[in-house]
């Protein structure tokens, strides 16, 4: 295509100085320059947008991408795609550039995505789509009243791994309005927003009950900062932090029962909360048609007969199976009892809960057909016994074939009242005689007349007078076979238990004093740092600024109270583009061509090392027996060795040059290993290896196709990254090569922007948003994390922080299971501007910015 117009017209803006010829445009393709865009310079209002040169068509950040060609010169993709070989023998592999005419590199499998994106031009745009605004106090959510967690001391590591199948994801959202003031012992009724894999298989729309989880709560609510936003995993872990041990157990048992007795009970799905709310919720699936509407469907004697004999052996089978389980129930009501979508009768233990609410708080006692065995009322009116806590040997299964003789009599008489008269202030003994009398009239003749005498047994006021639950089912089911016939009787696998936990005396059942209905939280950000309003020019801005500070509890055994600070450093004034800790001192580097050294005492500014002549791209330090070395790299392939001691001198200890083409030039990234070697990546797509003795060049890995963007050294390994969408590991003993690690899915193909290593796990990030995880070379988790750039990743132990386009700091968790490796959601943090270093030390995330800042998370004391 015939060239337009020079490229100095095309990207000239008023009121802005003049872009420089080519090259230097982007004179290193750094993928680390693209965060700049924060940097730069507002454009005034009457600004004219920069467009493609050869379609004339505006840049912008979705259809019209500026991308970066290896010469320099940024064209839109559309442009790129159709621009023809620069000969028949490599029209696969290369193109010429139409402003230049020069041969450039270019595969056409990978696409206009491979090539760098210039987001320095992208900032000249009028507006930038930003997508992750940063929250304010009226839309930010508030704190619960428990401390949330903190990912930095690895709070709740251990909890959230017990309870990772019994949280709801947030998305599940089953309480679609707030319950306008029900009972402290009610249900609120809601839906399945969406559909549910593995564990829960749930539907959407398939209706659930929700019983509020109410925790204690001591002295006054602390806040959390505004910048720190938790996942929902995390609050929801964080309130159940808050329960004591023994409802947390509860909770898990009743979950673990639900999903063995799936054709016995409704099932327990876990926990969940609102997202702007912080009540817990334990949901449950919920089946609309109740058994009681049974009792109004007389039909004929036979078919009564049989409805009765099924229902009475399902509720035999629901209470067998809890007791394999080791829970009783203590008390029950015939509504308690759901019918599935096959007739099927099954507990709903969401309702038996809160009908145990109900009797503790004495509301239930002698109304709405709550039915308590005899010794259980005994204890609940003792008020020695429930104060103690202590019911080893109290309680044990005979107290729920009481109940089970109830229901009977309710099944069989049509009258729930009845069942429940023992609970009123009527004697014992007349009422037996009624219910005798009253299952005498209805079953004698019947096939179910031997079940008078049975029940009649399950109504003993001694609890070792009535029989195993075993044997009503089995009269029941010997009634309904012909004479002869062998019943077959349920598997007893109950005979060794010893002890139950009984849900009428548990910790859920006791939580009847606190109101369920949801509150919304009130927001209380805090306050901001003065620092946004210092100018780069003033000297007495560089150092330690402390940005926010909030009183907040340690959540993790045993509790302590602390401080979660962030704090601002400021010096820089350009981009903040790496970080690295040694020699006692915190170095970063910047594009504005210097680096700053912190103390890592109190993190104020030490001294600030001038020399290099081009945008510093990279920064290690080395730390040696006899001394530590600060290794910085730039944009103009110069490679600058800094001494570091208790005084540091601004001239360098060493400084050379990369040999290479101008086209190619440019450090981007920097690696150094327990063998004397210092590792750069460049633009030429080889990695050099250099000795720290002499300085001299050992010898040069090749084997990328593109620049590489990444080094990391782990195990006697050196891993490289590429634009290549490639991660390639070498022997650090010999520079031979190792090993590939390529994602061979369709469109997974990506520049890889920043590696971290731990352990056997290599962790990587790319440009369209994905984070890939290998171990022992076996890629074992893909994920897209969010539609922009993720320019750093930091692996540490297993919390996972990872930063970039999206303006914030995603905390994560990874959750290894076998063959099976999860990521879980623990935090996130807004941040100000772009990530685009992160560093983690001493419990402290430490974060470079794309606005000139480093904050420093932490917990102080």
């Amino acid at each position: 295509p015939p060239r337009a117009r020079s490229i100095n017209e095309l990207l000239r803006v008023a009121g802005r100085p003049r872009l420089l010829p080519r090259g230097t445009l982007c004179p290193s393709g750094s993928r680390a320059e693209a965060t700049a865009m924060a940097s730069a310079a507002p454009p005034p209002p009457d600004a004219e947008p920069p467009e493609c040169p050869v379609c004339l068509s505006p840049f912008d950040a979705a259809s019209v991408v500026p991308r970066v060609l290896p010469c320099g010169h940024s064209l839109c993709g559309s442009c790129i795609s159709s621009l023809p070989p620069a000969s028949a023998s490599a029209a696969a592999s290369s193109l010429r550039c139409p402003l230049c005419s020069q041969c450039v590199p270019f595969s056409r499998a990978l696409g206009p995505s491979s090539l760098p994106k210039n987001l320095a031009l992208l900032s000249l745009l009028p507006s930038l789509p930003n997508p992750s605004p940063p929250r304010t106090a009226g839309a930010a959510s508030a704190s619960a009243a428990r401390p949330l967690p903190l990912p930095l001391h690895a709070a709740h590591s251990r909890l959230l791994a017990r309870f990772r199948h019994a949280i709801l994801p947030e998305s599940a959202s089953p309480l679609h309005s707030s319950p306008p003031g029900h009972p402290p012992a009610g249900l609120a009724l809601g839906s399945i927003a969406c559909d549910l894999g593995a564990p829960w298989f749930c539907s959407r729309g398939h209706p659930v009950s929700l019983l509020p989880i109410d925790a204690p709560v001591s002295g006054a609510p602390l806040q959390e900062p505004a910048f720190y936003r938790p996942s929902h995993a995390a609050r929801v872990i964080a309130a159940i932090d808050a329960l004591s041990s023994a409802a947390r157990e509860e909770m898990l048992d009743l979950v673990a029962a639900s999903t063995r007795l799936a054709r016995r009970v409704c099932g327990v799905y876990g926990a969940w909360m609102g997202p702007e709310a912080a009540t817990l919720w334990l949901v449950s699936e919920r089946h609309t048609p109740g058994v009681p509407p049974l009792l109004n469907e007389r039909s004929d004697e036979l078919e009564t007969v049989a409805r009765i004999g099924a229902v009475g052996m399902e509720v035999c089978e629901a209470l067998m199976g809890l007791h394999g389980e080791g829970m009783v129930l203590g008390c029950l009501r015939l509504d308690c009892f759901r019918l599935d979508h096959f007739g099927r009768c099954l507990l709903d233990l969401n309702e038996v809960l809160a009908l145990c609410r109900g009797v503790r708080a004495g509301v239930c006692l002698s109304m709405d057909g709550a039915l308590v065995a005899p010794e259980m009322t005994a204890i609940l009116r003792d008020a020695t016994w429930m104060r103690s806590h202590d019911f080893d040997g109290l309680i044990g299964r005979n107290s729920d074939v009481w109940l089970l003789g109830c229901i009977l009599v309710a099944l069989v008489t049509g009258d729930e009242r009845l069942a429940a008269g023992w609970n009123t202030d009527g004697s014992y003994d007349d009422w037996q005689k009624e219910v005798l009398a009253r299952l005498d009239a209805a079953l004698v003749g019947t096939q179910l007349e031997p079940l008078v005498a049975t029940t009649a047994l399950c109504l003993s006021y001694e609890p070792e007078s009535r029989p195993e639950i075993a044997d009503v089912w089995k009269c029941i089911r010997g009634s309904q076979m012909k004479p002869g016939a062998d019943a077959l009787a349920p598997a007893d696998d109950i005979v060794a238990q010893k002890s139950f936990r009984c849900l009428l005396l548990g910790e859920l059942s006791s939580m009847c004093s606190a109101q369920a209905a949801e509150s919304d939280d009130i927001v209380q950000p805090s306050q901001d740092s003065d620092d946004k309003n210092s100018t780069p020019d003033d000297e007495s801005n560089c150092g330690f600024s402390n940005g926010e500070s909030v009183c907040t509890a340690g959540t993790d055994e045993p509790q302590r109270n602390g401080v979660f600070k962030s704090s601002t450093l400021l010096a820089h004034r350009d981009c903040v583009t790496g970080l690295a800790i040694g020699g006692g001192f915190l170095f970063s580097s910047s594009y504005d061509k210097t680096i700053n050294v912190w103390s890592l005492q109190d993190f104020s500014h030490v001294q600030t090392l001038k020399g290099h002549e081009h945008k510093i791209t990279a920064i290690v330090v080395v730390d040696n027996d006899n001394q530590s070395l600060c290794v910085s790299g730039d944009s103009g392939s110069g490679i600058f060795v800094w001494r570091v001691g208790t005084s540091l001198k601004q001239e360098p200890l060493n400084k050379w040059y990369e040999t290479n083409d101008w086209i190619y030039r440019g450090v981007h990234c920097l690696a150094v290993s327990g063998t004397g070697y210092l590792y750069t990546g460049s633009r030429d797509k080889s990695i050099k290896a250099w000795s720290l003795e002499d300085y001299s060049l050992g010898c040069t890995m090749i084997g990328h196709k593109s620049t590489v963007s990444c080094l990391a050294v782990a195990s006697g390994i050196l891993y490289s990254g590429s634009w290549d969408g490639s991660i390639r590991s070498w022997w650090l003993t010999d520079h031979s090569p190792l090993s590939v690690l390529e994602d061979d899915a369709p469109g997974s193909i990506a520049p890889v922007l920043s590696i971290s290593t731990e352990a056997n796990f290599v962790v990587s990030s790319y440009e369209n948003g994905c984070l890939k995880i290998w171990k022992d070379d076996v890629l074992v988790k893909s994920e897209k994390l969010q539609n922009a750039s993720i320019y750093a990743v930091k692996l540490n132990g297993k919390w996972l922080y990872t930063g970039g386009m999206n303006k914030a700091i995603n905390i994560q968790e990874l959750l290894e299971d076998k063959s099976e490796l999860e990521i879980r959601d623990v935090a996130s943090i807004s941040c100000d501007s772009i990530v685009t270093s992160i560093l983690y030390w001493d419990e402290k995330l430490i974060v470079g910015l794309s606005n000139r800042e480093i904050k420093v998370y932490d917990k102080g004391s």
